[in-house]
């Protein structure tokens, strides 16, 4: 059992923008992409639909480009004194993504020594037509990550997170840093939060909590 563990998203969190909207942006009509992000935030689309109309049956030569982009997207600041921090502390980082495991896989890689586990979602391109392929979909998150969070022991939970594929993980831990749509979400429900905008102020604040593994 860990004492403490760390639940880190991905896209928008780790990196400075979301890989799975900026690479649907490269092949589709932005005004449908608006469309369906306005039904997403309306609730009259789940996640999970949202993901699958935009990659399911596109072709798989598209990925090459996606890859191109996803190369260019920024690393939030802090990010690797924050894994080697943790490390010292012996506190686990567990990512887990709701987006594609070709485009976490490949800007982790740097960093995968200090992650103890990446969970992200399969994208198939062994064929003509993508296929995404999640055993954690539940028709509302394509990633739900409080399925994968029950995977581990702990007994102390944080979360690091920034938008609606967070919203249940950020109910479950017990402690969770918000930015953005996700902050917005917990101060509108009354959920306490620690806000962040970089790495740098997540190890600040794990250091003044004077948590370990």
């Amino acid at each position: 059992m860990y004492k403490t563990i760390i639940f880190a998203d991905f896209d928008g969190t780790i990196t400075t923008e979301d890989t799975i909207v900026g690479s649907i942006r490269l092949f589709s009509d932005p005004k449908e992409v608006e469309e369906y992000n306005g039904k997403l935030e309306r609730g009259e689309m789940t996640l999970s639909q949202v993901v699958r109309y935009a990659f399911e049956d596109a072709p798989s030569s598209y990925l090459p480009r996606m890859l191109e982009y996803v190369d260019q997207v920024g690393i939030r600041p802090g990010f690797q004194e924050f894994l080697e921090e943790m490390q010292k502390l012996q506190i686990p980082v567990v990512v887990i993504s709701g987006g594609m495991r070709q485009f976490s896989q490949r800007k982790l890689e740097p960093y995968r020594k200090w992650i103890t586990k990446l969970h992200a979602v399969e994208l198939d391109v062994s064929g003509p037509k993508m296929k995404v392929i999640s055993p954690y979909d539940d028709g509302n998150e394509l990633m739900k990550k409080t399925d994968v969070m029950a995977l581990y022991d702990y007994e102390h939970a944080i979360g690091i997170g920034d938008s609606f594929t967070d919203l249940k993980m950020a109910q479950a831990v017990d402690t969770i840093f918000a930015r953005d749509i996700l902050a917005k979400y917990l101060t509108k429900i009354g959920k306490a939060y620690r806000p962040y905008e970089n790495f740098y102020d997540i190890i600040h604040a794990i250091k003044e909590m004077n948590l370990h593994g």
